[in-house]
């Protein structure tokens, strides 16, 4: 049997994610956990992926000795629970890593992509293509949570980093950004781009062009304007499986998301054999992705 499988691992690190956001159907989610699986078997450690309890946590330190965990990484960390993210953005620990959103003041290991990068490519390609009148479809810019009788909503970075990418794209290339071409979705889902899209239809003054927080809601986007012939560019964000073959084909960003998964993976392995461990943080950059759509 392969070394790593046949003994017991030198180290064993954790996932937390959270099933609402069902990791093992997301392509985000699967290549992220994809290069943490190559990483870790290559080196002969373990891997346990686990959501959290009912009841909430009262410290990472907790998580990581209640999994019996050398270390851990959190996919989606502000969708698991407002109190998961609280611990996250105010202790500090080197044991523990975070991917994308990030926060000023993350005092644990984290990876991330410049998405406001990735807006300024998609920006850039479609005034390279003399497209002027740009809008934005994104997502919300809060996620709720239900906690007993109340809800509690937590600022969605993702999206609103998204936003200010944007914007920030159009103005440093001289060109005003209409903010009612600015439509949100109450989810990020296709079936929100589709209803969206179709009610933006109806009005008379349209952008030429629209930059999508995702692709799932530049999936919907094309899916209504196809029923109604009409013609607006449309890039998507995330460069999902569907992209190369949907009518038509996506130009989308691109994380590069197995290679994050992988350094990820790297850096707590690391951490766990240094003596004295610092907290790292690395942000990647995005690639724009051209096809038939813009």
């Amino acid at each position: 049997m392969r070394k790593g499988f046949s003994q017991k691992p030198r180290y064993t690190f954790g996932v937390l994610t959270t099933v609402a956001k069902d990791p093992f159907r997301s392509r985000y989610h699967a290549e992220l956990l994809s290069g943490i699986f190559r990483r870790l078997a290559a080196s002969g450690h373990g891997l346990k992926i686990f959501a959290p309890p009912l009841r909430p946590y009262r410290s990472l330190d907790e998580i990581l000795r209640g999994q019996d965990l050398d270390g851990l990484l959190v996919l989606t960390w502000r969708w698991i629970h407002p109190e998961v993210a609280r611990l996250i953005e105010t202790a500090r620990h080197e044991r523990v890593l975070v991917f994308n959103d990030p926060v000023p003041g993350l005092r644990v290991n984290h990876v991330y992509t410049d998405v406001a990068a990735g807006m300024a490519q998609a920006v850039a390609h479609l005034l390279k293509k003399k497209y002027r009148r740009i809008g934005m479809l994104r997502g919300p810019a809060e996620i709720p949570f239900r906690t007993g009788k109340k809800t509690v909503r937590v600022p969605f970075i993702d999206t609103r980093l998204k936003e200010h990418g944007f914007i920030r794209a159009l103005k440093a290339k001289g060109i005003s950004c209409d903010r009612r071409w600015i439509r949100a979705g109450k989810a990020n889902s296709e079936a929100e781009g589709h209803r969206v899209m179709k009610q933006w239809l109806r009005e008379k003054k349209l952008p030429e062009a629209i930059v999508c927080g995702n692709d799932d809601l530049a999936f919907g986007a094309l899916a209504a304007l196809r029923r109604t012939g009409r013609k607006i560019a449309v890039i998507g964000f995330d460069d999902l499986e569907r992209a190369k073959s949907f009518s038509p084909p996506l130009t989308t960003v691109r994380q590069p998301l197995v290679r994050m998964g992988m350094d990820a993976a790297g850096i707590l392995i690391r951490q766990r054999e240094t003596s004295a461990p610092e907290i790292l943080s690395r942000r990647y950059l995005p690639k724009l992705i051209v096809r038939k759509s813009a």
